[in-house]
């Protein structure tokens, strides 16, 4: 997808929203692949190297040292359905989601070469799947849409985003959410946005009372909302004028040469739909399950 409506955006929480820069191609002449794992060398092994991004709660963080989180949870019940050991990657985002592609699925970092069998929390796209040659994406698994979490106690209420030229909002540094906010309503917004360096930050000045609304993804939002309950919060999607796509699936990247391994993962998933696991799994934290729409 293309990563922000208005330009590049930089970091982290970037590569899991719905626009992409177009960004670096990577000129695949010049570079050679990791060996990919197939579904029976990853069955023979008996463990699966899951990737899943780091600091990016509820999808995948750090409780008392140990990943926990939706993609988590999510990883342990693909590598149950296969009968193997989890082994979980655990990385930051890189400069955009090809790169991430690149690092994570098919090249490797340049001082390992460490790479996971299977990416998670991709955004299913046709143009971000074509212009990786050695990464496919698939296996749709949720739908991703964005929304405002605000104190009721400071907002009555927030049916447009125009009650931000007089109020502040929150919002994590250089996401896609940030560059609207930048960019729309000719500028208005400019004075009242406060941004946090992460998204953990962003979450801090709302939790502390320094803004009464914060700008993230709807499953973000909800998850907030269980993290501060001290405060009288609601969750709000107001109409975002000028974003083209306000909803986008997120599934799973595997290696171009083990579809096999992407097939039988993505049955996993449908199951796992249909059963009502995964929606189980979201509600753990708070968050409301919406079926992807591809």
């Amino acid at each position: 997808m293309i990563r922000a409506l208005i330009q590049t955006v930089g970091r982290a929480a970037k590569h899991r929203l719905p626009m992409y820069a177009i960004g670096f191609l990577l000129s695949v002449a010049s570079v050679t692949s990791v060996n990919a794992r197939p579904l029976d060398d990853v069955t023979d092994s008996g463990e699966i190297t899951i990737f899943v991004y780091s600091d990016y709660a509820p999808y995948s963080y750090e409780v008392d040292g140990k990943a926990v989180g939706i993609d988590v949870d999510i990883a342990t019940e693909l590598a149950k359905a296969l009968g193997v050991k989890l082994q979980l990657l655990v990385r930051g985002a890189d400069e955009n989601l090809d790169d991430d592609l690149r690092i994570n699925i098919w090249k490797g970092d340049l001082i390992h070469r460490k790479v996971a069998d299977v990416m998670m929390h991709v955004p299913v796209d046709p143009e971000v799947d074509n212009r990786n040659e050695f990464a496919v994406i698939m296996g749709g698994y949720f739908q991703e849409t964005m929304a405002v979490i605000f104190d009721q106690d400071k907002i009555p209420e927030v049916k447009t985003f125009g009650r931000f030229v007089s109020q502040q909002i929150g919002v994590e540094l250089d996401t896609a959410y940030d560059f609207f906010l930048s960019g729309s309503f000719r500028g208005q917004l400019l004075q009242s946005v406060r941004r946090g360096r992460t998204f953990e930050d962003a979450v801090k000045l709302y939790a502390s009372g320094e803004v009464p609304a914060l700008l993230a993804s709807r499953a973000q939002a909800e998850w907030v909302l269980t993290q501060t309950p001290d405060l009288n919060s609601a969750v709000v999607q107001p109409p975002m004028p000028g974003m083209v796509r306000l909803g986008w699936p997120i599934g799973i990247s595997i290696k171009h040469d083990s579809r096999d391994l992407g097939y039988a993962l993505t049955d996993v998933l449908s199951e796992l739909q249909h059963s009502g696991k995964l929606e189980a799994i979201y509600k753990r934290y708070g968050v409301t399950y919406l079926a992807p729409i591809e």
